[in-house]
């Protein structure tokens, strides 16, 4: 499959390569986001050694990481034979004359760690004493968030300000997502995108599935990978991830308050908030407001999302599906989660609104931008009675020029007519944002398409229409869309 995205990142890479000075750069995400696929790609027609750490002994890796050296500069003995000792192996790189700039990656850095917990202040030692002022770019990669925070890039770590970069990897911009999506058909690359989100790395594992079937097929075979994902990505985090997984389970079926997630776990609201914050931290859930409301540090409002739309996906159909599985195989269970995907596919058009809107707003295709995108929910005046909440689906806003956009999402099967835009107009007027200053703008997501009646007020009123035909084009066009 195709190399695509990370410009930014491969400029980033560059940048240390053809600095004058000896560059250092941390590269860290949580798995399966292409850290290792940024590297080789960045090492390619390079002078560079790519090296993979385990939890094997200490001394067999580095005997394996200095004969790779060697090699590459052509040191005889030290191809042939390694080294067992850190200086050592610096010393002999930092002794040689350098024309071509040498790259040394360290892929899953924190593996080392955890084989040696002297590794950060051994390669402190090395880079200060002989690396800094060579011919030489490091690069360490780690998929542990905890870990690369805590030893790499933490105040108290050895290594602490060492780097010259530190490149954060997050999931693809949503245009090329959906690219990497194997099925030719936009509706079938579409719910992909709703199932895998911007994780190329699954992606990859269906790259041949023809259409969206085989995929959800693909998915729930046993011998997939998909399964225990979110266990394994998690384990880089925490030994026990059974709490994790329950507390992932309970936000998604809507307990999303650390005082209601607690009282289902039966353990302080603060223990639980410790385990939110893991989450957190990997990208798996998000701490939720409304968009219009400035987020303050260590507020305890807000409630809690699933970000990662895998993780969803696996809470919905994968972790209540295992015995089913077992016992009816892949195909009975991908049918039957084929017949109800539309209500998951409802909520994931939502979300994936946002992530258009984002992709919408850095390339410029609507003719403003979005500083804050997400959702809004608040009280309609109008009514008395306790069901007087209201709610939209998305809404982007810029807090400098005050354009606001007020956007609705419909996964049905019918057009939609003007109710539903001038029903979304009457909750944009419940929402209290710069009220006589702001710049309104409305969009509408349609599964199927628009009525022509909406159409022509669209054209009138300057609305925003996307349909699946207008979202393609969108994604794949360079002009811009009104």
């Amino acid at each position: 499959m195709k190399f695509v995205d990370r410009e930014e990142e491969l400029k980033a890479l560059e940048e240390g390569y053809t600095s004058k000075k000896a560059s250092f750069i941390i590269i860290y995400g949580r798995r399966r986001l292409g850290k290792t696929e940024l590297i080789k790609q960045f090492l390619k027609g390079r002078n560079g050694v790519y090296f993979l750490a385990t939890d094997e002994d200490i001394t067999k890796q580095l005997k394996s990481l200095s004969s790779l050296i060697g090699i590459r500069l052509g040191i005889e003995d030290l191809a042939r034979f390694g080294t067992v000792d850190w200086e050592s192996l610096f010393m002999r790189i930092a002794n040689i004359e350098l024309k071509e700039r040498l790259v040394i990656a360290i892929d899953e850095f924190p593996h080392l760690v955890r084989a040696d917990k002297a590794i950060p202040s051994i390669f402190q030692k090395g880079w200060e004493l002989y690396l800094k002022d060579r011919n030489v770019m490091l690069i360490l990669s780690g998929s542990s968030i905890s870990m690369m925070q805590k030893e790499v890039l933490n105040q108290a770590s050895p290594l602490y300000q060492r780097n010259t970069a530190i490149i954060k990897l997050k999931p693809l911009r949503v245009d090329y997502a959906i690219r990497m999506a194997s099925s030719p058909k936009f509706i079938d690359a579409l719910k992909t995108y709703f199932i895998f989100g911007g994780v190329p790395a699954y992606y990859v594992y269906t790259e041949e599935c023809k259409n969206f079937d085989e995929v959800l097929e693909t998915i729930f075979k046993q011998t997939s990978i998909f399964e225990d994902e979110i266990s394994i990505i998690l384990s880089e985090e925490a030994k026990n991830t059974g709490v994790y997984l329950d507390i992932i389970d309970f936000i998604a079926n809507g307990v999303n308050r650390p005082s209601e997630i607690a009282s289902k776990l039966a353990m302080p609201a603060s223990e639980v908030i410790r385990y939110l914050n893991i989450l957190l931290r990997v990208g798996i859930v998000e701490k939720s407001l409304p968009v219009t409301k400035k987020v303050e540090r260590k507020s305890k409002s807000g409630v809690y999302e699933i970000k990662d739309n895998y993780a969803l996906f696996w809470s919905r159909y994968i972790k209540r599906n295992v015995e089913k599985l077992y016992l009816e195989g892949s195909k009975s269970v991908a049918s039957a989660v084929q017949k109800e995907f539309d209500s998951f596919a409802s909520i994931m058009f939502e979300r994936f609104a946002k992530d258009f809107l984002a992709f919408m707003s850095i390339t410029r295709k609507l003719g403003f931008s979005f500083t804050k995108i997400g959702r809004w929910w608040g009280f309609n005046p109008e009514k008395k009675s306790s069901g007087n909440q209201e709610e939209i689906d998305v809404v982007a806003l810029n807090e400098d020029t005050k354009d606001i956009l007020f956007g609705e999402c419909k996964w049905s099967n019918g057009k939609i007519g003007k109710e539903v835009y001038y029903e979304l107009k009457k909750k944009a007027s419940f929402v209290q944002w710069h009220n006589n200053e702001r710049q309104e703008h409305f969009a509408i997501f349609s599964k199927s398409g628009f009525t022509e009646e909406m159409k022509e007020i669209a054209k009138r009123e300057h609305v925003f229409l996307f349909d699946l035909e207008a979202i393609e084009k969108a994604l794949n066009a360079d002009n811009a869309l009104r």
